[in-house]
């Protein structure tokens, strides 16, 4: 027996046939419109996300020194009370009475704020900027109240000496030795130009434009580098002293007896590079830092890196050593 299909029927279904084939050509058309689309998009979103730095740096164009990384995790870190002043600026209260200060503006330095039984503050080297400086002395105030300020320059860089224009403003003595004075007259500007040369990449601009502006201020109250300093401040003594050339010809440590507080600035290295040597007396630094092992000291405050004790010294000797091999 056999089947019959009408011409009529035939052709219907054969136009209801081609309708669902177009319908699906239309959605593979699209889904594959999409796919093209989505993909175009992430290889563009891919290109836009690379940081303006990554590109191979252009003839003339140096590279941020390199401070390496932290040599250990702090000992005792989490006992320590935190607070962020701003973004780049932090305070860590590692004593009664004693905070160090990090900017990073952009390599993460340290200054140090210490409290006398007089209730004096002796502040140890500035943030990098002005602006940076005038936060940190108004957070002091909110947290001891309203004091007298004598502040140190350990030596001529601005991370020494960057935020002294505010101190002065507010009628702050700032001592410093007369090679500082002198160095900053005749190395300053060598030294903002290799500065700017570093942070020439479009991410650094915020500091590039900072560091182009800073004026350098030179401190007021002077010494004779040899000679060395020491205040008194009621029964309390500091010591202002200089070991010989390291890091910079004129870096000086200032200790603190009673608190058993060595800052140890730039000559002592808190991380696992050596960093910027352009001022440095590679030969005198290790016979330097190992003159510091007279004083009687827990603490030991590097001008970079959050580590603080003893053995810093042997690091440094052990990098500076390795440095020169």
């Amino acid at each position: 027996m056999g089947i019959y299909v009408s011409h009529n029927n035939f052709k219907e279904k054969l136009k209801n046939k081609s309708k669902v084939v177009n319908t699906l050509i239309k959605k593979i058309t699209k889904l594959l419109h999409w796919t093209i689309s989505l993909v175009l998009i992430s290889m563009i979103l891919v290109a836009c996300g690379r940081s303006p730095s990554d590109p191979t740096p252009t003839q003339g164009t140096t590279q941020l020194p390199e401070l390496g990384e932290p040599t250990v995790d702090m000992t005792g870190t989490d006992s320590y009370e935190l607070f962020d002043i701003s973004e780049d600026l932090h305070v860590r209260k590692i004593q009664a009475g004693v905070f160090i200060i990090t900017h990073s503006f952009p390599w993460p330095g340290n200054s140090m704020i210490v409290e006398m039984r007089s209730s004096d503050l002796v502040l140890v080297d500035t943030p990098y900027t002005p602006k940076a400086t005038r936060e940190v002395l108004e957070w002091i105030e909110t947290q001891l109240g309203e004091r007298e300020i004598t502040a140190i320059n350990t030596g001529f860089h601005y991370d020494n000496l960057g935020g002294n224009s505010y101190l002065l403003q507010q009628g702050i003595p700032v001592y410093g030795s007369e090679s500082t004075v002198e160095l900053l007259e005749e190395r300053g500007e060598e030294m903002r130009a290799m500065t700017l040369d570093w942070l020439q990449a479009p991410k650094y601009q915020r500091y590039y434009e900072a560091h182009e502006a800073l004026e350098y201020i030179a401190p007021t109250h002077l010494f004779e580098l040899e000679e060395g300093l020491q205040l008194e401040f009621g029964h309390e003594s500091v010591q202002v002293y200089y070991p010989g050339p390291s890091h910079s010809p004129d870096n000086v440590v200032v200790y603190f007896p009673s608190r058993r507080i060595l800052f140890g600035t730039c000559m002592i290295i808190g991380w696992d590079k050596v960093g910027n040597t352009s001022d440095a007396d590679l030969e005198a630094w290790p016979e330097s830092v190992r003159d510091l092992a007279r004083f009687d000291f827990d603490v030991l405050v590097p001008g970079h890196g959050d580590q603080l004790d003893p053995g810093l010294l042997e690091h440094t000797i052990d990098l500076l050593t390795s440095f020169q091999e």
